[in-house]
């Protein structure tokens, strides 16, 4: 088992994760572009948007649109719209990347590790092959903001999309 070192995620740890506003509600609320608030592609049951404190370049995750605690509180049309969005996220992350390797999960529940455990949510995290991954680990920060990484997604997004 590889160990994960993202000094990045600092801001996140000391101040996001303390807070229990949804950031998934907020970010809907929020004016703007799907851009600004780096939301890739929407279905009408969720949406696939970049993690602004990646793990690894590429972090994205499926979150449906309703306010919900468990994928066992989500209907049927809402939980299937996060696993055709985590496939989507796959397959964008796999050619964008070329990572042979991808983890897709849910964290339910602080003690498991939720950031955000109100609003239920699919990660698709990169996971970059054995050399690639010693020039990250350590870094001060990641090694492409989360804006190229958008730029990335949305180019690969469109190619799949046709």
């Amino acid at each position: 088992m590889e160990i994960l070192v993202t000094p990045w995620r600092m801001e996140y740890i000391k101040h996001g994760a303390q807070s229990d506003a949804c950031i998934f509600c907020a970010l809907l609320a929020a004016t703007g572009s799907d851009a600004e608030r780096f939301i890739l592609h929407r279905d009408p049951e969720a949406f696939l948007v970049l993690n602004i404190y990646p793990y690894t370049p590429g972090h994205l995750m499926a979150v449906p649109y309703r306010h919900a605690s468990n994928l066992s509180d989500l209907t049927a049309a809402e939980l299937d719209a996060l696993w055709r969005l985590s496939q989507l996220g796959e397959r964008a992350v796999r050619r964008a990347y070329g990572c042979r390797s991808v983890q897709i999960g849910a964290n339910l529940g602080r003690p498991a590790g939720a950031g955000v455990p109100a609003h239920v949510h699919l990660h698709v995290v990169t996971w970059p092959e054995r050399g690639l991954w010693e020039r990250w680990a350590g870094a001060a920060k990641p090694p492409e903001t989360v804006r190229e990484s958008y730029a990335r997604l949305t180019a690969v997004l469109g190619e799949l999309r046709g």
